[in-house]
């Protein structure tokens, strides 16, 4: 399951609140914003709000560059400074608040803007810190009320729906970890989730398919061994998924620490895997190892031109090699200023 939140933030890298292009006023910044400029962004946006205080855009704009950066308070102040003027776009920066609260892991505040926002985003964000709460009769209220949507938004949410509805509780208690893991707590997740995955009925074709998804995100967060007895319960993995099975093994050699073995599981499945599964893969096994092997670290991450292959390697220390393989855009001009 995938979850769309995480990504509504780079819906506003250009027109941050719907303006009109070329005639905005912010156009300007917008356009350095497109180039990865971030400084010059920053640098358009702070003559807009210097000029009136009260540009919603501009504040958007700048929040945008401080949510880029890691500054989550400073963020949040100017969307809440934003909020008098906002108008029609105030359930828009009612979201945004939510999104920075989620990264700042302030549940209490995400579901504040969450729920004031309106937006079906919003309330899909409601629901979920509804499931990490245990309150699931509540977040199926709010999530049968979004299944309808032809967006990311309601696919999510009838995802939700049918582990939640599902008449075996241990299939319904997967949502909260779900839930848990989308809220950015991670490491609760995965340290609840093993009883309720190998708890699953054997008579779920999904079954390995979860197992095999959860052994991946423990190893990544350092639980090798859930990540392992995890994978031991896998039994006979789904049909051509037999190499996610050896990745994973890989990928909790390097969360132990062992790069050179976990590097070598990985190469062994040149060919054998497809392209982008193995790509994610090592970058998973980098984040999994950190800096604790720099050179197991360079080679599983060499010719993997990703973002999640560039935060690895500037993860472990290594930013160079992090700006080689990061995409044009913002996460490289973020990694140009490190």
């Amino acid at each position: 399951m995938r979850f769309v939140l995480p990504l509504l933030w780079a819906l506003t890298g250009c027109g941050l609140l719907g303006s009109k292009g070329d005639g905005s006023e912010t156009a300007a910044a917008e356009e350095l914003l497109r180039a990865g400029d971030l400084a010059g962004a920053q640098a358009e946006y702070q003559k807009l709000i210097e000029a009136d205080a009260t540009s919603v855009d501009a504040a958007v704009g700048l929040s945008f560059l401080a949510y880029a950066r890691g500054d989550w308070a400073e963020a949040d102040k100017l969307l809440a400074a934003a909020e008098a003027a906002a108008g029609d776009n105030l359930p828009a920066v009612k979201l945004r608040r939510a999104l920075v609260a989620l990264k700042a892991a302030d549940t209490d505040a995400v579901r504040t803007h969450a729920e004031a926002s309106g937006l079906p985003a919003g309330k899909l964000l409601t629901a979920e810190v509804l499931l990490a709460d245990g309150e699931r009769d509540e977040a199926v209220k709010v999530l049968e009320g979004l299944a309808a949507d032809t967006t990311d938004v309601g696919k999510t949410a009838q995802k939700y729906l049918s582990l939640l509805k599902d008449p075996d509780a241990s299939v319904a208690g997967l949502a909260e970890n779900y839930a848990l893991w989308a809220l950015g707590q991670r490491q609760v997740a995965v340290s609840s989730v093993e009883e309720v995955v190998k708890a699953l009925p054997d008579t779920r074709e999904d079954k390995p398919a979860e197992l095999l998804l959860w052994a991946g995100r423990a190893a990544s967060v350092g639980e090798s061994q859930v990540a392992l007895n995890l994978v031991e319960s896998v039994g006979f993995p789904p049909s051509g998924q037999a190499w996610r099975v050896e990745a994973t093994r890989a990928i909790i050699q390097c969360a132990e620490g062992d790069g050179a073995t976990c590097l070598r599981t990985l190469n062994g499945l040149e060919g054998t895997a497809p392209e982008d599964g193995l790509a994610d893969a090592r970058a998973t096994a980098a984040i999994a190892l950190g800096d604790r092997d720099p050179e197991a670290t360079k080679a599983l991450l060499e010719g993997v031109e990703t973002s999640a292959a560039a935060l690895a390697a500037y993860r472990a220390g290594k930013t160079g090699l992090a700006m080689k393989l990061a995409p044009e855009g913002l996460l490289r001009q973020f990694l140009s200023e490190r």
